[in-house]
């Protein structure tokens, strides 16, 4: 039971992220305010989270792969992001080392052992998630004085990716909170990926009242 519940509130997150990357992509003055970089991260999420729940749905336990292209195209799009919104070269220079250096060593893994492929990789998440919430944070602070644009879309990837690492970090991704009713640890992940796309929609109706 706790299964379909878990399924059907990460059907909700998906349909919600399809509407925001429906209307980003729709809305010819938002699309003209918003950074390409960040439509492509929309679309990429959009085909990941599909593939995702389609290969859930017909083979249950079988999509943990998936999360490698998930968090990798969270690493490539948001890092590319971050580097043309931060003013800062040194900072820019330090993104595109980092994403460097991670490609690196994800690639490395997984050459060394590829069987590794096909399960959660924690390194893989728990690295990412901090690198991303680091620049999200540095946006945020560095920006206090200026146009408050991607700060909705900042705040909600800090909460949503520290869910993640507050996850994974714990090790046991079977943790039951509680016997009854029956709560196992990943619905939090799921609801902080809805608080997410709720963000997300807040930075789209920003953008559409923004002259």
């Amino acid at each position: 039971m706790t299964d379909v519940i878990v399924f059907s509130l990460s059907l909700c997150g998906l349909l919600f992220l399809i509407l925001n990357t429906f209307l980003f992509l729709m809305n010819k003055e938002v699309r003209r305010k918003t950074e390409k970089i960040f439509l492509w991260y929309l679309i990429s999420l959009c085909v990941v989270e599909i593939s995702c729940h389609i290969i859930g749905f017909l083979s249950y336990g079988n999509n943990f792969f998936i999360s490698h292209f998930y968090f990798y195209f969270q690493l490539l799009y948001i890092s590319l992001l971050y580097k043309k919104l931060i003013n800062s070269n040194i900072i820019k220079k330090g993104i595109l080392a980092i994403l460097l250096l991670q490609s690196i060593i994800l690639i490395g893994m997984y050459s060394i052992n590829p069987a590794s492929f096909w399960e959660f990789n924690n390194y893989e998440i728990i690295s990412i998630s901090l690198i991303l919430i680091v620049y999200a944070i540095y946006f945020i602070f560095s920006n206090l004085n200026t146009e408050h644009k991607y700060f909705n879309f900042s705040i909600g990837l800090i909460l949503y990716l520290a869910c993640s690492v507050a996850i994974f970090s714990v090790g046991n991704l079977e943790l039951i909170l509680c016997e009854d009713p029956y709560i196992d640890i990943w619905i939090f992940n799921v609801i902080f990926f809805i608080v997410f796309q709720i963000f997300i929609f807040k930075e789209y109706l920003f953008l559409k009242t923004k002259k």
